[in-house]
Formats: C-alpha cells, structure tokens, sequence
C-alpha cells in the first residue's frame, strides 16, 4: 500500500535507509536523476544528491539559500544547466519496526528561474539607485512599517539597515520645524486632493548634521473604501543645491546692497537691454519716477543714435576677448533736459547664454563737459591773441639784435639772446596748445603721401643738431640702406619725430649718446629714439601720454617743457594710423618708439 501511494506521487519521492541508501524510487524521482545516472536503487544519496547527507540515520539538506531559496536544491541537467527541485524530508517506519527517510522533491526550475531574474532586476536597480543617490521607500499603512532601499539608508547615513523600519527612522530624524509641513503634504495625497506630495525637509544622518532632502511620494494602492494602504516614494539629497541657492541668495542681497549705495547709476540688464536691478541713481540719471524702470529696456531710454551706438559696442565686447569698455553718449530725459552721459559696459559671461548678463555703471558729466569747452575756447582764444603779439615781440627783438650789433655790451647781448630763446620757447609753447586744442576739438586734419622715411629720419636729426648740441649730445642713426616708404603726413611725422629727439636729448647726461633705429619689415616700419638717461618711473608710466604730464622729479623737472609733446604726439600717430609707445628700465636705457604700415604699390599694406 505505502509503495503505491510512492508510485503514485505526481511528485519524485526517494526512501532511503538509515544507512543512506536508496532502496525505493518512483518513476517521477527517475525523470529527476543526476546526469549520468540511470537506476539509482542502491547507490548512496548523498552520491546521487550531494545536497542531502545522513547523520545519525536521519537525512539533512543543504539548501541553496535562506528564505525563498530554503530547502531547494540544484540537479545538474546537462550542457552546463541546472533543475531546481524544493525538498521535504520526512520518516517512515514499517510493520516491521525499520524506519526510513523519505525524501519527497518538486521541481520548481521555473519559480527559481523568475526569483532569479527578479533578484538580478532588483540588484540592478539598486546599483542605479545607489550610484544616483535615489532612495525608493515604501509604506504599509495598514501595520505603520516601511520598507526602503540601501541607497535611501545610506543618504541617512545608516550603513547596516537590516530589520530597520524606515517609518520609523523617517519621524525619528525630520527636523521638527518641518515635520507638520510635510506631513499636512502627504496627508493630502493620502486623502486624494493632490496627486502627488513633494516636499523638502532636513534630516539628521549620521554624524550628528542636517542634511537637506526632497522627496516625492504617491499612492500606490487603496482599498475596496477608496482608503490609501500603500505608498511608495522616492527621495534625494539636495544639500548642495540648497547652499548654493542661499550663497546665491546671499550674493543677490550683496550685489543690491552694492548697488544701492553706489554713488554712481549701476544697474544690472540681461542682453536684451531688460533692468533686472539698478539703483537709486538710475532714475534720477534718467529722469524716471522710482519703480518705471523695472522691465524696461535700456535701449528703448533714448533717441536711435544713441540705442544704436551703445547696442554696437555691446556686440563688440560680445563678439572679441574684451571684457568692459567706456562709452560717452547724449541722453535726453523725458522732460526735454539733456545730459551727457560716460557709460562703462562689462559683460559677464555664463555658459548658457540666457543667463550673460551686462553690467553698466553711469556718470553724468554734461558739468564736465562744458567746463573742457570752455577750457578749450580758453585756450584757443588765448594762443590765438598770443600768437600774433609774440611774432611781433620775436621779430622786433631779432631787428634790435642785428642792429645793435657787435657794438652792444656783454651783458645788452646777454639779456638780448635771453628775451630771443624765451620768445622762441613761448612761441613753441603756443604753437603746442594750438595744436592740442586743435586734436582734441577733431578739427585737425592730416595729410597722408608717400613718405620716404630714412630720408625724413636723417633730415629731423640735421634740423634738431643745435638743440642736441645745447646739451652736447651726439645722435647716431642706425638705418637701412635701401628707400623705406610709408603712408603718413611728412611734416606731422617729423614733428613727432623732432619730439622724440627733443626729449631724448633733454633727459640724456652730458656726453652721451642718442640712438635712432629705422626698422623695416614687410608689413610696417619701426623709428626708434634711445637714450641712457633717469628714465621712467611705473607711476609716471600709467599717464605718460596723457596731457600735461610730466614727472615728478627733481633731475627731470627742470627741464624746459609744457608736458604737452607726447600726447600730441600720440595723437598725430594714431590720425596717421600708426601706434606709439615705449620701453623703459630706469636709469638704464629709454626707448620710444612710432610703428606705421608700410606703403604698397596698391596702397598702404
């Protein structure tokens, strides 16, 4: 009977003895036999099944692992496969007193195969989440416990979360000024007014700190009653967001703060021309009521020349290396008042060009303005009436010495060559304010040829010989043999040049040498005046060429000169379209030096 029940048995059913051997199977245990293995009936269990022994007479298994893998075991299949087949042991004793193990084996290949493929899904998923820091949790909220994954642990900083209920951890570790908010959250979500609850909040992990978290929660099942009994969420770290939101905020408050106690018009727009900030001063620059600028485009406060003029030179800045510039524009208020207005543009660039932004700072200087006018008229007015006076103060004292003669007295010559050199030297320092206003008002003009330059270079230097001599210093030309031709105004360039022997002359010890260098390359030629004297100081350096400067030092102060030279210099270099500058190593050596493009047969190269 007990054996047709075994035979019977849609199940694979081994007996074997207390000693481990088979002594009975059925015909379904035959489909679960090793490979290789065609009977079974006498051989040892464990030699069939390495995963049972016998001990003490009773049989023992080795299951695959704990929970949904206890007590199954694997069945090598052939070709490398396995079966999977869920053991039960049990005991049998007969009529005769002898007891037998019964090993009863269900193949679950299948159920394992899907545990499997779900556990390698899961392990997946965890490695997504933990390497981007997403913690998935879920509640039961039939018995208060939550689940969640090692990611969401690990952003608690909980290392071990074996048997932890994340519920738990969740309300032991919410900072308490956010705990209402975020619950009043869920619990609209939990009652179905709103479909999902987001919410951020601080926690405590680990180390004692308060880490800042976003998290987004949805129901995911709800009973026959409509009532929520599951909810399953997500939630992330947003700590570094967080501080740089409130270093950003921080920054905002700074950036308004200085703005509004700048003592000059600033304001911040985005590359349309829209204010997004600007202080005070703006309105009172631009003749706007407090709060009419907001939203406003800069380039829509004026006339069309001047939204054209200042939108051309932010392209510029936009389209070139340069980060800021200055502009001067005429403005006119909206009551009909009109200023003159000296802009500074800088551009901060971000990488998404929506958020570049265009930072102005604005002066007013129409007060400056007419005041240079009318230093400029006074100037003008007053070499005007001068000059004629001095040419006749010149003459005469030129007819008186010749009149005079050698019959005059030593000291009549005297004070005549002194009133001589004086009225030249007036006359010189008329003839540089003229041509400075001149410059400055636009209103010089210079005369572009073919200028043979090693030429002009070699006549400059006979014209100034007296001059150089007065302070008995010798200059010494160091050019090319062959013609080298420019595009420049003849006397406008021998006039800068003359300035740059003059000075070098001045400043040079007595004995010593001045250095003329003509250089010429393909593309343009080099005249360079050196000299070995004090040389140039870095702060008197930074205003070289700007006008009425002149150095601050006893050994160079006395020399004759209105301070004047360079900067008209500079000025009639750059109407010819050439450049100027210098090189300087105190009392070492001093080079100036004036750059212009070569003449071609087809124009200026």
């Amino acid at each position: 009977m007990f054996r047709s029940i075994i035979q019977n048995s849609p199940f694979g059913v081994w007996v074997v003895d207390k000693r481990g051997s088979v002594v009975f199977r059925n015909k379904s245990a035959e489909e679960l036999l090793p490979l290789g293995v065609e009977d079974g009936i006498g051989s040892n269990i464990s030699e069939l099944l390495p995963a049972l022994s016998i001990q003490e007479g009773k049989l023992c298994i080795e299951s695959l692992g704990d929970s949904e893998l206890e007590n199954i075991i694997a069945i090598p299949k052939g070709r490398g496969e396995l079966r999977f087949c869920e053991v039960t042991l049990s005991q049998y004793t007969d009529v005769a007193g002898q007891t037998f193990n019964i090993v009863n084996m269900n193949e679950v290949t299948s159920r394992v195969r899907a545990w499997q493929a779900l556990r390698d899904q899961e392990e997946r998923w965890n490695l997504a989440l933990e390497g981007s820091q997403i913690g998935v949790f879920e509640s039961d909220l039939r018995t208060g416990t939550g689940v969640a994954s090692d990611a969401w642990f690990q952003l608690l900083g909980i290392c071990e979360s074996d048997g932890r209920n994340s519920d738990d951890e969740w309300r032991a570790r919410i900072h308490p000024d956010d705990r209402t908010t975020v619950e009043a959250l869920d619990a609209e979500c939990i009652e179905g007014r709103i479909e999902k609850s987001e919410a951020k909040f601080r926690m405590r992990v680990g180390d004692g700190s308060w880490r800042w978290m976003r998290s987004i929660l949805r129901v995911t099942e709800r009973d026959d009653q409509g009532r929520a009994v599951r909810l399953l969420g997500t939630m992330i770290d947003i700590t570094p967001l967080e501080n740089a939101l409130e270093l950003a905020k921080a920054r905002k408050v700074g950036l308004e703060m200085l703005l509004a106690n700048a003592p000059v018009a600033m304001a911040v727009l985005a590359m349309d021309g829209t204010f997004l900030l600007l202080n005070d001063s703006c309105y009172s620059l631009f003749g706007y009521p407090r709060g009419q600028l907001e939203q406003k485009k800069f380039w829509k406060l004026s006339n069309t020349e001047t939204l054209k003029n200042v939108r051309n030179e932010v392209e510029r800045l936009l389209t070139s290396d340069i980060s800021a510039s200055r502009i001067e524009q005429r403005y006119t208020k909206p009551d009909g008042e009109v200023v003159d207005i000296a802009i500074r543009l800088s551009v901060v660039r971000r990488p998404e060009p929506t958020e570049t932004r265009l930072i102005i700072q604005m002066v007013d200087i129409t007060e400056k303005k007419r005041l240079e006018a009318l230093k400029d008229d006074f100037v003008a007015t007053v070499s005007h009436e001068l000059r004629t006076p001095l040419a006749s103060i010149h003459g005469a004292l030129r007819l008186l010495t010749g009149a005079v003669g050698e019959q005059a007295s030593e000291q009549v010559k005297k004070l005549l060559d002194l009133a001589g050199r004086n009225s030249v030297r007036l006359g010189e320092v008329v003839k540089d304010l003229l041509d400075f206003q001149k410059l400055t008002a636009g209103h010089f003009v210079v005369e572009m040829a073919r200028i043979e330059v090693v030429e002009l270079v070699e006549q400059t230097i006979l014209d100034n010989e007296p001059f150089s001599e007065k302070f008995e210093v010798n200059v010494v030309l160091d050019g090319p043999d062959r013609p080298v031709y420019v595009n420049a105004d003849a006397q406008r360039l021998k006039q800068v040049i003359t300035n740059l022997l003059s000075n070098a002359s001045k400043f040079s010890s007595s004995g010593g040498t001045v250095h003329v260098c003509v250089d010429a390359s393909h593309q343009s030629c080099k005249v360079s005046v050196s000299n070995n004297g004090p040389g140039i100081s870095q702060e008197f350096g930074a205003r070289i060429f700007q006008p009425f400067s002149q150095q601050a030092d006893p050994l160079t102060r006395s020399r004759e000169g209105t301070g004047l030279g360079l900067a008209i210099s500079k000025e009639l270099v750059e109407n010819m379209g050439g450049e100027i500058g210098y090189e300087s190593t105190p009392s070492v050596r001093t080079t100036f030096w004036v750059r212009l493009p070569i003449f071609s047969k087809n124009g200026m190269s």
